[in-house]
């Protein structure tokens, strides 16, 4: 079907489109969902997907039966008369693809670790903080002589452990942490923390950070609505969780690494910003780095000066800054042309 055909057909099935470039975004109204960004419809060939429930991309005229709560021929071809819509859709034959389950973990394992808090207290994080999270201290197994913190799912189970050494051998080869799980599931602390889900709720607002120590420095310093990225990119299933929370805004704040000779972490905050365009609107999208390195680092004066900011990029544009920084960082940050495209959303 031609993308005004399509964009009619979804008009007269009840479809409120935001055009986003090569796609429209629009509520789930098969569902009576009423979050604007939850669905991404493709305007060349229809394909679309529901990023709140995670749907795989499906072809125009499945939009269209969920939509109409019917798969009669007659009824479904009033908004497709293309009997092309589906040819791109073949099934493959061919072996069956693998479907690997994620392992849980029974909570009764967290009785084995032992409440050593005295390394992160020496760094200013409390012992309140240290047991919301269920955090302790591992002396067997793979994670032995880590502090050992775990990731819950959304159905209360451990689906990970992510691990800090406390074995303070400068000449090891050990890692400073160590993950077991798919971090690419993981959407911390957010199942871990009943006050991460409740501050998030109260504020519309999420910060997202590198690593578990950011949220430990935040969480003691007020600012409980974070949640780890694990890294400098965004998973989908992080991303997810974003549209699933009926955000105001989403806060970048990767470390600072100003000091460097490329400051990756603003690096990834950019690629980060263009790939939430995706589902958020660009007024929605902040970037607010640390005042130092990592909020780590901080002091309380840094917080206070840090939080100043952060109130001031709530109330700013920056779509032209950051549209700025990915003309200046184009070479460095090597952008796939997905992301690239969403340049034009900040141009407008």
């Amino acid at each position: 079907m031609e993308s005004s055909k399509i964009q009619d057909a979804l008009i007269a099935l009840g479809y409120k489109l935001s055009d986003r470039g090569a796609y429209w975004q629009t509520n789930a109204i098969f569902r009576d969902g009423n979050n604007r960004t939850a669905i991404q419809i493709y305007k060349n060939t229809g394909v679309w997907k529901d990023y709140v429930e995670d749907t795989p991309f499906s072809p125009f005229k499945r939009l269209v039966e969920a939509t109409l709560g019917t798969n009669d021929k007659n009824e479904i071809g009033k908004y497709i008369n293309d009997d092309s819509d589906g040819a791109l859709y073949v099934k493959k034959t061919g072996p069956a693809p693998k479907i690997e389950m994620e392992e849980v973990y029974e909570e009764k394992m967290l009785d084995r670790l032992l409440p050593h808090y005295k390394f992160y207290n020496n760094k200013g994080i409390s012992t309140k903080i240290l047991t919301e999270l269920k955090g302790g201290l591992a002396t067997t197994g793979q994670l032995n002589q880590r502090f050992v913190f775990p990731i819950f799912n959304e159905l209360n189970q451990i689906h990970g452990f992510s691990g800090r050494d406390m074995a303070n051998k400068p000449d090891s080869n050990r890692p400073k942490w160590k993950h077991i799980g798919k971090k690419k599931n993981w959407v911390y602390p957010l199942y871990a923390s009943s006050e991460t889900a409740e501050a998030i709720e109260r504020t519309r607002t999420v910060i997202l950070v590198e690593s578990i120590g950011d949220v430990l420095s935040l969480k003691e310093n007020g600012f409980h609505n974070c949640l780890s990225s694990f890294g400098l990119d965004l998973s989908s299933k992080l991303i997810c969780a974003l549209v699933s929370m009926s955000l105001s805004s989403v806060v970048i704040a990767f470390n600072n690494d100003s000091n460097q000779s490329k400051n990756r972490g603003l690096q990834g905050a950019i690629k980060s910003y263009l790939k939430l365009l995706g589902v958020f609107e660009p007024r929605a999208v902040k970037i607010c780095l640390p005042e130092k390195n990592d909020f780590g680092d901080m002091g309380a004066e840094d917080f206070v000066r840090w939080n100043k900011k952060l109130g001031e990029t709530l109330d700013t544009d920056q779509a032209k800054d950051v549209l700025d920084q990915v003309n200046k960082l184009s070479k460095d940050l090597k952008l796939p042309k997905t992301l690239l495209a969403r340049k034009k959303l900040l141009e407008s």
